[in-house]
């Protein structure tokens, strides 16, 4: 988007708006349909890393003005309020694709995983240190003595460059690969990338290009303005792709839960009153009849735990 600006009416707007939302209802059914399942390791924390999406997006839809998710007295046009959502969403899609990334020996998996291990202990042992809270340090300290051991003795491990080997033994990278690598491998055109999340950081931090400009009852005020309101739709826009290609990944991986996905109609809960699920209907007796009386019924309860 140009300095000059890109000029994006109410009805281009709500569009975007309606077509994240129709991706953002598929994820979270999606994900709900999905959960509890037995998997890799590589694909379980993949799976969690979607909920995490799923609960990003979920507050930028809520943040954004005009949404159906969310009733208020006044909107909120500042793209600041959605800009932390939106690169949030960036952040969680690279990882879960290079999570779900199919895996070439069991070596690999180990090595990313403990990988991942190893920067959530160092920052661990970063935040109490800073915190002053000494009590817990002392066993994280082992914990990531552990994990450098685990790594040292991994085939696939001592195979990568010393540079990656090193930044990787101290804590420093969550994943094995750079982002250029990940942007490269889902397609992402670095230079598009590096400045959307560039822009979108500006917001975030408040930083000059956020408020340099700011127009008395328009940019950067909270009222609706053509600026916001367009930085708005992009972001709209790209984060759509990239929930629904996530939701994609998800669906392959579990291709029985394929069927939840009905756009904007998807059921699940919490979630707004006409997505949540219908509830179960009664029998003229007063029984739940998704559970009449009937040998299974008393098979299942006869072999519950008292």
């Amino acid at each position: 988007m140009s300095e000059a600006g890109l000029y994006i009416n109410r009805a281009e707007y709500k569009a975007a708006l309606e077509k994240f939302d129709a991706a953002l209802c598929e994820a979270i059914a999606v994900s709900q349909a999905s959960a509890g399942r037995l998997s890799d390791a590589n694909v379980g924390y993949a799976s969690y890393v979607f909920t995490q999406m799923c609960g990003s997006a979920t507050s930028m839809i809520r943040a954004t003005p005009l949404t159906r998710w969310v009733r208020s007295d006044t909107e909120d046009w500042r793209f600041g309020a959605i800009a932390g959502h939106a690169r949030s969403l960036l952040d969680g899609f690279l990882l879960f694709n290079y999570l779900m990334a199919p895996i070439q020996s069991e070596a690999e998996l180990k090595a990313r995983i403990n990988v991942m291990h190893l920067n959530d202990c160092s920052r661990r042992i970063e935040l109490f240190k800073n915190l002053g809270v000494t009590e817990d340090i002392e066993s994280f300290e082992k914990q990531r003595a552990e994990l450098q051991d685990r790594l040292m003795g991994n085939e696939y491990f001592n195979y990568l460059s010393p540079a990656v080997q090193k930044n990787c033994k101290n804590g420093k990278f969550i994943t094995i690969d750079t982002r250029d690598e990940m942007l490269a491998k889902v397609g992402f055109e670095k230079g598009q990338f590096d400045a959307l999340y560039d822009l979108w950081s500006q917001h975030i931090h408040v930083l000059p290009l956020s408020f340099y400009r700011i127009e008395t009852n328009g940019r950067g005020t909270g009222l609706e303005n053509n600026t916001d309101r367009a930085y708005m739709f992009q972001a709209l826009e790209i984060c759509s792709e990239v929930v629904a290609q996530a939701t994609d990944l998800m669906a392959q991986q579990f291709p029985d839960v394929a069927s939840v996905r009905k756009g904007v109609k998807s059921t699940f809960s919490p979630g707004p009153n006409e997505n949540k699920p219908l509830p179960v209907k009664s029998s003229k007796n007063g029984e739940v009849m998704a559970f009449k009386k009937t040998s299974i019924a008393d098979a299942i309860k006869n072999s519950s735990c008292n």
